[in-house]
C-alpha cells in the first residue's frame, strides 16, 4: 500500500482477505492520513485511490467496535 504519513509518501504492508480489508486496514491505522494505491503482491492487482481516509476514519469510529463490515469497491 501507497500512504501518506506525517506528509510523507510511505510503503506498508498489511494482510487481508479482500482490498476491501485491506482498506480497513488502513482506515484503523491513525497515522495514516491519505491511501493511494494498493497492490495485491501476489496477483500484482492494483486499486488507484488518491484518497484523504479521514472522513472514512471519522465514520468508522462511530461504529461500534464488534460489528462486522462488509463493503465493495467498485471496479471500472
Amino acid at each position: 500500500m501507497n500512504v501518506e504519513i506525517d506528509n510523507t509518501n510511505t510503503v506498508i504492508k498489511t494482510f487481508a482477505n479482500t482490498v476491501e480489508n485491506a482498506v480497513d486496514n488502513i482506515v484503523k491505522m491513525a497515522s495514516v492520513d491519505k491511501l493511494f494505491n494498493i497492490i495485491n503482491e501476489q496477483t500484482k492487482q492494483e486499486w488507484e485511490f488518491n484518497e484523504d481516509i479521514k472522513v472514512l476514519r471519522e465514520l468508522r469510529l462511530k461504529l461500534p467496535e464488534n460489528l462486522d463490515m462488509t463493503f465493495g469497491i467498485k471496479e471500472d
